[in-house]
């Protein structure tokens, strides 16, 4: 359940620094596709109902929130979730999520300072 929940959060979130420019860019899509086949999949096994690995509700999460554009309190919601779970936070875990928002920040044009306004939010949140 705990992954479940995380990846749903974190969809949200990786959404959230995509689009804090005004518009999600093909390069940070492909930029998350890329960290969520090298970084997430191998992270834990679970297995939804069909066999598709848990990891891809990130992207789920992710396209809800590019499709209905409510992603104004992916930050808050992020935070409230780590603190709620804090324990079950790993290191890898802390990691994948600062390498893949520094990967989504630097996809196209490098990062803006609102996308490293949020890097350095979320560095902030997992210290």
């Amino acid at each position: 359940m705990f992954y479940q929940e995380l990846y749903t959060v974190l969809g949200k979130l990786f959404y959230y620094t995509a689009g804090i420019d005004g518009k999600v860019q093909p390069a940070e899509r492909e930029a998350l596709q890329k960290l969520i086949t090298s970084k997430w999949m191998p992270l834990e096994d679970s297995v939804d109902e069909f066999g598709t690995d848990q990891s891809a509700i990130i992207n789920f999460s992710f396209d809800y929130e590019e499709s209905e554009n409510v992603s104004n309190k992916a930050l808050e919601t992020f935070e409230e979730f780590y603190k709620g779970n804090k324990e079950k936070f790993s290191p890898q875990i802390r990691y994948n999520i600062i390498q893949t928002i520094t990967a989504i920040a630097g996809a196209y044009r490098n990062k803006n300072k609102n996308e490293q306004w949020v890097l350095d939010k979320i560095k902030e949140i997992l210290d």
